[in-house]
């Protein structure tokens, strides 16, 4: 275990693989030397944290966006653990990588800066995708790989080792929760039968509302399924 070398981590609350993310950075530090903060979409963040001088900051899916201000406090590095290849920054990455018919996908380590999902890339991992891939498998498979990049970052600054480094650079601008939904609307006088259909895909997930016609100013969901998702 490396001694002086203190991680500050933000991940989501109820995620198993946040749960095995954080088991595997306590496994390579002293206990006190790791801050891990959980939350959800919408909690507020402690204030206390603001004053924390950690070597590293490491963001793995989540639910809050970091401030400048904490990105800075790192000694060392800021880093991001994105669930999306370069190609597909921002939020609704697996929905507009099945959109857009891609026939590969993976995952993204990176330095964060102030602005989401721009800073240099760190390393990738690549899968192809299956002609039969939901956003429920194509997250999972993602999940996993992040994991496996998770592991060699550790391993990397709990050894004190140099962070590896990649030419790769991002695709786009990062998508917004704007971009996302308008993906999942449904104009009939718009689309055809193959649009309505390639929308329906990229949106659907168990026991969340997917795609949408909205008529007379009220959102109709298409009929999505009401089991607990593989991933949350």
């Amino acid at each position: 275990m490396m001694d002086g070398i203190k991680v500050l981590m933000f991940s989501k609350e109820k995620n198993i693989f946040c749960d095995y993310a954080e088991a595997i950075l306590k496994s390579g530090f002293k206990s006190d030397a790791v801050v891990s903060v959980r939350g959800n979409v919408g909690d507020k963040m402690d204030g206390k944290l603001y004053l924390y001088r950690p070597e590293y900051v490491i963001s793995f899916v989540s639910p809050w966006i970091i401030p400048k201000s904490i990105l800075d406090s790192a000694q060392k590095a800021s880093i991001n653990f994105h669930p999306g290849s370069p190609d597909y920054p921002g939020n609704g990455c697996y929905n507009f990588a099945l959109y857009e018919g891609s026939k590969q996908y993976g995952v993204t380590v990176h330095h964060m800066e102030e602005k989401v999902d721009s800073g240099d890339i760190i390393m990738t991992s690549y899968f192809d995708i299956s002609q039969f891939e939901t956003v429920e498998t194509l997250r999972l498979k993602a999940m996993n790989h992040l994991l496996f990049c998770f592991e060699k970052i550790v391993s990397c600054i709990s050894s004190d080792n140099p962070l590896p480094t990649s030419n790769e650079t991002w695709g786009r601008k990062p998508f917004t929760h704007k971009d996302m939904y308008k993906l999942f609307e449904i104009d009939p006088e718009k689309h055809d039968k193959s649009e309505m259909e390639k929308r329906i895909k990229a949106a659907a997930y168990p026991s969340y509302p997917g795609a949408y016609v909205t008529v007379g100013g009220h959102k109709f969901y298409y009929p999505y399924d009401s089991r607990k998702p593989i991933v949350e």
